[in-house]
């Protein structure tokens, strides 16, 4: 019994130590609403100067500015390379981040009535994030391979294909850090 409270008191405390080296941030990515979906996206800082990111959408929560009626989700998870010389701001800097995106969402055609998307994307992507007290500023551009069943306008709520295959990404997240 001693033996389970001492492990669990270091525990505790091993995770308090962790907890106060830990940074995150909420960030919602700026104008998505103006272009039919709504994002949220969730970082952590996973070890020095990397992190994680998960993004999740709900795409016709927005401005229809194609008028196509959009109904459905989009995840996307990323995982950062922060390249920054300030060490207690693990989530500040120039990054490079591999991201997965995939979106699902049906859409009224212009020619075929009701239409289903379904399109999936691994992108190269470069950023700078700010943070400037609680405030979180990422401003990021990508390119990468995709595959799936592409729109007709071509516009995947986060991304963009070309091709059919080629797709771009660029984009404004702002939101807190804690």
């Amino acid at each position: 019994m001693r033996t389970l409270i001492t492990a669990l008191t270091f525990l505790f405390f091993a995770a308090i130590s962790l907890h106060a080296q830990e940074k995150n941030s909420l960030k919602t990515t700026f104008l998505s609403f103006a272009t039919g979906s709504t994002k949220l996206t969730y970082e952590r800082a996973t070890l020095p100067k990397q992190s994680l990111e998960v993004t999740g959408g709900i795409i016709g929560v927005g401005y229809d500015k194609f008028g196509v009626n959009p109904k459905g989700g989009l995840f996307r998870t990323a995982y950062k390379f922060i390249f920054s010389k300030k060490a207690n701001a693990p989530l500040d800097g120039l990054y490079l981040k591999p991201e997965y995106a995939v979106s699902i969402f049906d859409y009224d055609s212009k020619s075929s009535g009701r239409v289903n998307s379904s399109m999936h994307t691994i992108l190269a992507n470069a950023g700078y994030q700010w943070i400037i007290g609680m405030l979180v500023l990422d401003g990021f551009v990508g390119a990468g391979v995709g595959l799936g069943n592409p729109t007709e306008l071509n516009y995947h709520h986060g991304f963009i294909d070309c091709y059919g295959w080629l797709t771009l990404t660029f984009g404004m997240k702002i939101g807190v850090a804690f």
